[in-house]
């Protein structure tokens, strides 16, 4: 498989994606919020099952062997608060003679409150076929967000509140408590953070890089 062909497949695959996930989403709407009222989450289960057989038709339509459906054990979901909670479901494709090519990757967000998909399902592709070199390439954020991809949210019905965040950084917290036993004190921290609480910025963690330590605050949008 070229990767002339990869893409080519991939973009097909993308369009019946696009195409297919929402419709079966509000066509059984109401089947599959009464599956996740008696059995949670497996209702997303039967979700994907239904468009991922159209996704990978592109595929199997040039001879490669895709399983359709939704394996668990074929994914992994590490990411995201309750109410957006993302999983990666991927999809081993095989050439005629069996032969492993290549990884299609489902990446699904979904509530784990309500039967409730908060962002459009996307695609990845990945040149591993190993499962712990798929786990490993998922691990890694930059392969999982991409910059160049709109998000598109989903809303034809939004069951929580949003509330919009502003972020900012502070690498001086390091210097505050000195850089001898003799030195350490709470009064300069204090002082420090005394003057982002005054503007309602909240610490969330501090974490070193590059030689420094950087400090990562937020504080709530309000409206005007």
């Amino acid at each position: 498989m070229t990767n002339n062909q990869i893409d080519s497949l991939f973009r097909k695959a993308e369009k019946r994606l696009s195409d297919t996930w929402k419709s079966v989403y509000e066509n059984k709407q109401t089947e599959l919020i009464s599956m996740f009222n008696e059995y949670g989450d497996r209702a997303y289960g039967v979700w994907i099952q239904d468009f991922m057989a159209h996704v990978i038709e592109p595929f199997q339509q040039e001879g490669y062997q895709v399983k359709a459906g939704f394996n668990r054990h074929n994914s992994v979901e590490n990411w995201g608060p309750p109410e957006e909670r993302e999983r990666c479901a991927w999809y081993l494709i095989h050439d005629h003679e069996g032969r492993a090519m290549g990884t299609l990757v489902l990446q699904i967000y979904h509530s784990h409150r309500s039967f409730f998909v908060p962002r459009a399902p996307q695609l990845l592709f990945l040149q591993v076929t190993e499962r712990v070199d798929i786990l490993s390439a998922l691990s890694q954020a930059t392969t999982r967000v991409r910059w160049d991809r709109k998000e598109v949210r989903n809303l034809t019905q939004e069951p929580h509140q949003i509330t919009q965040w502003e972020y900012a950084t502070d690498v001086s917290l390091a210097d505050c408590p000195g850089k001898s036993e003799s030195e350490h004190s709470s009064w300069s921290l204090d002082e420090a953070l005394s003057h982002w609480g005054r503007y309602g910025w909240e610490l969330v963690i501090v974490a070193p890089a590059d030689g420094k330590m950087i400090a990562y605050f937020k504080r709530p949008i309000h409206s005007p």
